[in-house]
Formats: structure tokens, C-alpha cells, sequence
């Protein structure tokens, strides 16, 4: 593990300090570090932008969203919702592949049921951005058959993607 000390600003607090590059070399050699919680939790603050930790600031991005036309209450609604319910259909692909939990009609319904209520956070998503789902999974389509013309996935083309692939 290689950790660029140089490529770190100098001017923020902390970097390009002596006993930056000293936790630097130690974290490179895997010793063990030691780690002053509150300067983290300083750091952490100073990184963090103003409407993720001021109401007011917060209030007003969103006015100026929804002055740009965005329907943030959507896209937060699906946006979190989506997280969550894929959550809920992970952990239970997890117990089935890691915890021994049996594959049966009553799991694979209970995925179902979790994938139905992605597929409505992905509607909540469609109606914030004003797009049909058709249109998503058209969309979707073309980039996949672009990115690999011959109609078979290779871990090559998924690793090395063509600039604009997203």
C-alpha cells in the first residue's frame, strides 16, 4: 500500500506535517495507529458541506433546487427507500448464501416482495426526474449492448469501460 503524502494539500490542517508523514509510514508499513477521535471528528466537520450540517443552509438548497425544478422530496424519498429495500434483499441473499438459510417458496417470496418495493422507490425516482421506466430501461439497454456489442458479458469489458460509460 502506497499512501502520496505529496499529493496532500498543504495548507489543511494536519497535512503535509511531520507527524503526518510519520502516520503515513506507519500505516504503510501496517502498524498499528493510533487515531485522536475528536481531531476526526474536526476533520470530519471541516469536509463536510454546509447544507449536510446547517438547517438554514439545507432549507435554502432546497429552494434553490425546486427553483431549478428538482423534485428533491422525490428523489430523497426514492433515494433512501431504494437503499433501504436493497438492503432488506441483500441481507436475505446473504443468510441464504453465507448463514445456511433454506431456499425455498416462502424465501423466494419474501424476495419478491422486497423487489417489488425497490421497483416502487425506482417509480418514486422516475416521477422525480418526470421519465416513464420504459424510457430507464430502454436507456439501460442501449448502454449494455454497447458496452458489450456482442450480446455476452466478459470481465474485461466490464472492467475496462470506454470513456462515458457509466
Amino acid at each position: 500500500m502506497t499512501i502520496d503524502v505529496e499529493g496532500m494539500p498543504n495548507d489543511f490542517p494536519g497535512f503535509g506535517t511531520p507527524s503526518a508523514k510519520k502516520v503515513v509510514d506507519k500505516a504503510t508499513n501496517r502498524e498499528k495507529l493510533e487515531i485522536d477521535l475528536d481531531k476526526y471528528i474536526e476533520f470530519v466537520d471541516l469536509v463536510t458541506s454546509d447544507p449536510s450540517k446547517d438547517y438554514d443552509s439545507l432549507i435554502k438548497r432546497y429552494e434553490q433546487l425546486h427553483k431549478a425544478g428538482c423534485k428533491i422530496e422525490r428523489l430523497d424519498t426514492a433515494a433512501s427507500g431504494l437503499v433501504a429495500e436493497a438492503g432488506e434483499f441483500m441481507e436475505l441473499v446473504k443468510k441464504i448464501k453465507f448463514q445456511g438459510k433454506e431456499y425455498n417458496a416462502d424465501v423466494r417470496d419474501h424476495l419478491m416482495t422486497e423487489l417489488g418495493d425497490i421497483l416502487w422507490y425506482a417509480a418514486q425516482a422516475c416521477i422525480a426526474l418526470n421519465l416513464r421506466l420504459e424510457e430507464v430501461l430502454f436507456r439501460n439497454t442501449v448502454k449494455l449492448a454497447a458496452r458489450y456489442p456482442e450480446g455476452e458479458f466478459t470481465v474485461t469489458k466490464s472492467e475496462n469501460r470506454k470513456e462515458g460509460d457509466r
